[in-house]
């Protein structure tokens, strides 16, 4: 008897997906053996087939007949969330183009379904950045090309079906013509292959008679049409728990792991491959269900739904369900979250397992989904994680190629900012957490330079360019690319240090993993003498070493020079030179800031002309300058020079100095007093920087540091003489002034300590007098000017005048005017002034 389908419909659809997914697990593992392209990481059949199993998950669980346009949002939800690793993203988009297409109408005929073909050929396209032929592409658009010009009978869908399956084996079959890499393995796409799978799957959903029973099955469970569906009452659910999850295993005999697990409930449906086990099941016991799971293999993925409160993708990490189990261990957790999460950025990382994740978590990282190498996780993995983190704004880090799209459709589906870093190993990921304080694009300069090695076994022989490697060698990724084979990872490790490391090389961090050896760890160690070495035991599977080199970057000054945010330095200001500042700190009220990164100077001016607070600051602490200096050394910086306030108006030198001791003897250090602030500390510190800009030495900065302290004069004059005072900081002024509050005193920098210069009378009388000040140096000597103000509308306007003395001598050239911050506005209030220096060295 021949079988007939003249057209599609819902029911019929939802059949040729759940036959193709059932087809696809079938071959998981052929597939598997054919990845080469683009590393030959032997996860393609998983990853495609474990994309399709979300869909028949959710399928299976139907117990109605569903119209197209509700069919189509539960395919398209959970492809998209099931999606893992490249392939089966890009066989979401392929699934989503097709559905676009057809969502909208009750019976799918020839005619739309060849658009619906070339819709889906259209979204795979677009999903990827740089498409190359000869992969899954290729099939995909061959497939839509022939169902466009199709002369079949247009009454007989499964000829259709047929002759496309058949066109896509002739593409998969001509891949290796298209891409280099197959032809000089000897294999075909996998990807591609699996496209050829899954069209062989809807042919075997009407022909294949087991497929065919298996069918009949599920359809005799969805004979309720929805418009006559009563809500269950909470008795009439005999299992109210819903449970899903994955052992990673599948050595072991299916059928009688599912003898033990059908008696605790229904709806159970298990696919196995090679390496995993899916399972799902209506349950009253998950914690039983589980218990005989974990007894096969590690368990990953886990879900359980409660139906009675419909309590649907609560992720659950496995530490909760020993809770209830009492069996699982606590270590195997699938997502790992830092106690303090509520950070205003925060980095979510995924990684190969719990090990690695502390460690991520230990240097900065927000929070970890377990699910690196070999175990990508889905889109609904990283959404879930997405919801628990508290943060609006969050850094992801997929930390593996396959995992980038998964990564990029999670963010595009957040209601939060999230930003996909896109790094494609895990050291490369564990760097930028650890240097999180970087702005994005040095982040990404000094990723340029490092390298990023992964080293594991090949596991099939294949041809990189002109490598031939073999089953079973050795074989080293750098920054995602295979560049090095050898027969031990002793060799390996030595071939790859002799090509990576040189002069600028300033450290090697080393995860071993579970199947490291004597002597691959000897190798490691062998330049641990002149190279800062770390290891770490990350206990990762199938990669024995992760190695992280960091490169110095060649254009690096080999002198840093660091200051503090009294200069008042600004980004604009410091456009070109290489300048490093420590905030000093600020208590206003109960809350304290950091000195330009906390608090702006808008916002710091604001309060204390609005508020009227009376600030606090205090000097950063040597644990901070430590930190600074350290970080400089390992960047490879040769010698630290530190300007700082004046050692009489604050601290913070002293930090410095204890900070310098904790370094120990061997850094060379430097701390010069500036007996300045604020624009007259910045005066010094650009000079500095200039010097080391043009290669002076670390002696030629340092005296001219000295020279300049003698040749600035700083001027200011304040609206209101308490802030002084309470500070502690008007030094020998202070008695001086006395109670002389209603005239306006014009106080000065000198040697370090604010004097008094004169007293006048009136904001008139301050001005007349700094003017003649600047008028009198600029008839002697060819000056350098700045001017600054804090506060409000009239100490800007005073600050104006004072610069337009510039404008009227050719011996007066003004270099800025600066706004002063918040370290020495909280000491002196809303004021203004000038400082001045000789251009004659």
């Amino acid at each position: 008897m021949k079988i007939e389908i003249k057209s599609l419909n819902a029911v019929r659809l939802t059949k040729l997906f759940i036959a193709a997914s059932r087809w696809l697990s079938k071959y998981a593992d052929v597939l598997n053996d054919l990845n080469v392209y683009p590393v030959p990481d032997g996860d393609t059949g998983t990853n495609m087939s474990m994309t399709l199993q979300a869909v028949e998950n959710e399928l299976v669980k139907l117990d109605h007949e569903p119209n197209m346009k509700e069919l189509s949002e539960i395919v398209s939800e959970n492809i998209l969330l099931g999606a893992r690793g490249n392939s089966g993203t890009i066989l979401s988009q392929i699934i989503q183009g097709f559905l676009s297409v057809v969502e909208n109408t009750e019976e799918i005929s020839i005619d739309v379904a060849a658009r619906a073909f070339m819709a889906a050929k259209d979204k795979a396209y677009q999903a990827v950045n740089q498409p190359v032929e000869g992969t899954i592409l290729t099939v995909i658009r061959k497939v839509a090309e022939a169902a466009m010009v199709y002369q079949g009978p247009q009454d007989d869908f499964i000829l259709f079906l047929v002759h496309l399956k058949n066109i896509a084996h002739e593409a998969v079959e001509n891949t290796p013509n298209e891409l280099a890499k197959l032809k000089e393995a000897g294999v075909v796409d996998a990807g591609g292959k699996g496209i050829f799978y899954v069209l062989e799957g809807f042919e075997k959903s009407v022909t294949d008679p087991e497929m065919l029973k298996d069918l009949a099955r599920i359809a005799k469970a969805k004979t309720v049409k929805r418009d006559k569906m009563e809500f269950a009452q909470e008795e009439d659910i005999a299992f109210k728990y819903c449970t899903e999850f994955i052992i990673e295993s599948g050595s072991f005999p299916l059928e009688e792991y599912k003898a033990k697990i059908a008696p605790l409930g229904d709806s159970m449906v298990c696919a196995q491959t090679a390496k995993k086990t899916k399972t799902h099941l209506h349950t009253n016991h998950p914690g039983e269900v589980l218990e005989i799971a974990a007894a096969l293999g590690n368990l990953n993925n886990i879900k359980i739904e409660n139906m009675l409160i419909q309590h649907r993708n609560l992720l659950v990490t496995e530490a909760e369900l020993s809770q209830v189990s009492g069996t699982v261990n606590p270590k195997e957790e699938t997502f790992l979250l830092r106690s303090e999460n509520a950070t205003p950025i925060a980095y979510f990382a995924v990684v190969d397992n719990v090990e690695l994740g502390n460690r991520f978590l230990d240097d900065g990282a927000t929070a970890v989904l377990i699910g690196g190498q070999t175990k990508n996780p889905s889109v609904a993995d990283i959404e879930n994680g997405l919801k628990k983190i508290h943060s609006k704004t969050i850094i992801l880090l997929p930390n593996n190629k396959n995992i980038i799209s998964s990564a990029k459709m999670a963010a595009e589906r957040s209601d939060k900012e999230v930003i996909v870093f896109e790094t494609k190993s895990m050291l490369e990921g564990h760097y930028v957490v650890k240097h999180k304080e970087e702005s994005m694009d040095i982040l990404l300069q000094q990723l340029g330079r490092n390298y990023s090695i992964e080293i594991t076994k090949a596991s099939r022989n294949t041809k990189v360019e002109e490598l031939e490697i073999e089953k079973e060698d050795c074989i080293a990724l750098v920054n995602g690319r295979i560049v090095e084979k050898a027969k031990n990872n002793a060799e390996l490790i030595e071939k790859l240090y002799t090509r990576y490391l040189d002069r600028n090389s300033l450290s090697i961090f080393a995860v071993l993993g579970k199947e490291r050896e004597e002597e691959g760890m000897k190798a490691l160690k062998q330049h641990s003498s002149r190279i800062k070495y770390q290891e770490f035991e990350g206990n990762q599977e199938n990669y024995p070493y992760y190695i992280y080199v960091e490169q110095r970057d060649p254009n690096l000054p080999r002198i840093a020079i660091v200051t503090d945010s009294a200069s008042d330095l600004t980004p604009e200001l410091m456009n070109g030179y290489d300048i490093h500042i420590i905030p000093l700190r600020l208590k206003i009220g109960d809350k304290n800031y950091d000195d330009g990164i906390t608090i702006t100077r808008k916002e710091f001016w604001n309060k204390i002309l609005r508020e009227k607070v009376l600030p606090k600051t205090s000097q950063p602490s040597p644990a901070e300058f430590h930190k600074v200096y350290q970080n400089l050394f390992d960047k490879g910086y040769e010698s630290v020079i530190t300007i700082l306030l004046s050692s009489k108006l604050s601290g913070t030198q002293q930090a410095a100095k204890i900070a310098k001791e904790m370094m120990g003897n061997d850094k060379d250090i430097y701390i010069v007093d500036s007996k300045a602030v604020t624009f007259a500390e910045a005066h010094q510190v650009l000079e500095a920087a200039k010097l080391v800009k043009e290669g002076a030495t670390t002696k030629e900065v340092l005296e001219r540091l000295y020279e300049l302290q003698d040749q600035m004069k700083l001027y200011f004059a304040v609206n209101d003489i308490t802030y002084l005072q309470k500070g502690g900081r008007i030094g020998r002024a202070s008695s001086i002034i006395g109670g002389l509050l209603k005239v306006k005193p014009i106080l000065k920098l000198e040697d370090g300590e604010v004097t008094l210069e004169t007293k006048v009378i009136g904001e008139r009388g301050a001005l007349s007098y700094m003017e003649k000040l600047i008028k009198n140096e600029g008839k002697k000597n060819s000056i350098i000017l700045y001017t600054a103000w804090g506060g409000g509308n009239q100490e800007l306007h005073n600050a104006d005048v004072l610069k337009k003395m510039s404008e009227d001598s050719r011996k007066i050239e003004h270099r800025g005017r600066f706004e002063i911050g918040p370290t020495i506005g909280s000491h002196s209030g809303p004021v203004y002034g000038f400082g001045m220096i000789s251009k004659i060295r």
